[in-house]
């Protein structure tokens, strides 16, 4: 039993196991094939969220207190906390927005939004549900490199988690690939879908505060796919073409600037 509850960091949680979890005191909430266990930790951390998918602790989707502290302020300025009711009710609604199912993940895309969060779910936490090695390294040495190559050598990559599985995992590989390409051709469906479009384009552009951005075509755009740096000067148009955008889409960027400068606060 894990009594003591006093000095947890995010290292503790994360290498908490499922068994861990269990044996504090805690609530356990099926969501979308996910085990998530409600436990308290106290002190910083305090009421939390914990996920869990086959065995694997998804410690990438944990939500915890310390990130909910108020939910407004007092008309003297002090914050108002959460209950812990309303807590609970916050995390279900975090947790069945940002975890999927597999027949979700296949089925039709709706808008940006959810195809985003379809993307982000599958590089980052579905690829928590096997071990793995990541490919980053901040200025490796070269032992650290040699060490690196020496351990990956037999090892299964897999592009969408940029990362290198054991060779046994090597389905569980491929099966990921294969959800994360299926949600690409759900969304190639959508290329002449005028509203996905513009919605896309309007999310990021306040993603990348467009309005006050030196660089907001190319740093806008380039959430869509890799581009060249076409200079200080350049526009719209040429980045719309290296990324063969057709006319429904172009027409969507520019209609989708054109409600960004009449909604925003500039």
């Amino acid at each position: 039993m894990l009594h003591d509850q006093t000095n947890w960091n995010s290292d503790r949680i994360e290498k908490m196991t499922e068994r861990d979890a269990v044996d504090m005191d805690h609530e356990t909430l099926s969501i979308k094939g996910h085990n998530v266990y409600l436990v308290d930790f106290g002190g910083y951390f305090g009421y939390s969220a914990l996920v869990f998918a086959e065995g694997r602790h998804i410690y990438y989707a944990n939500d915890y207190e310390l990130h909910h502290k108020y939910k407004g302020l007092t008309d003297d300025g002090k914050g108002i906390p959460y209950t812990r009711s309303e807590l609970r009710d916050l995390y279900i609604r975090a947790m069945n927005s940002k975890l999927f199912t597999e027949e979700e993940i296949l089925g039709p895309v709706k808008d940006y939004s959810e195809y985003d969060r379809k993307g982000h779910y599958l590089r980052n936490y579905y690829a928590m549900r096997r071990e793995h090695v990541s490919i980053f390294c901040i200025n490796p040495t070269k032992e650290q490199e040699e060490a690196f190559r020496e351990k990956t050598s037999t090892m299964v990559y897999d592009p969408y988690s940029l990362a290198f599985y054991d060779a046994n995992d090597r389905d569980f590989v491929e099966h990921h690939k294969f959800l994360y390409e299926s949600l690409e051709e759900q969304k190639d469906k959508l290329s002449d879908n005028f509203d996905y479009w513009k919605g896309a384009f309007l999310h990021e552009m306040f993603n990348h505060e467009y309005g006050i951005n030196w660089q907001a075509d190319f740093d806008t755009l380039s959430a869509f796919g890799n581009l060249h740096w076409e200079g200080d000067c350049s526009g719209a148009a040429g980045y719309l073409k290296q990324l063969d955008f057709n006319d429904t889409q172009k027409r969507a960027y520019y209609a989708a600037r054109s409600e960004y400068f009449r909604t925003s606060d500039l």
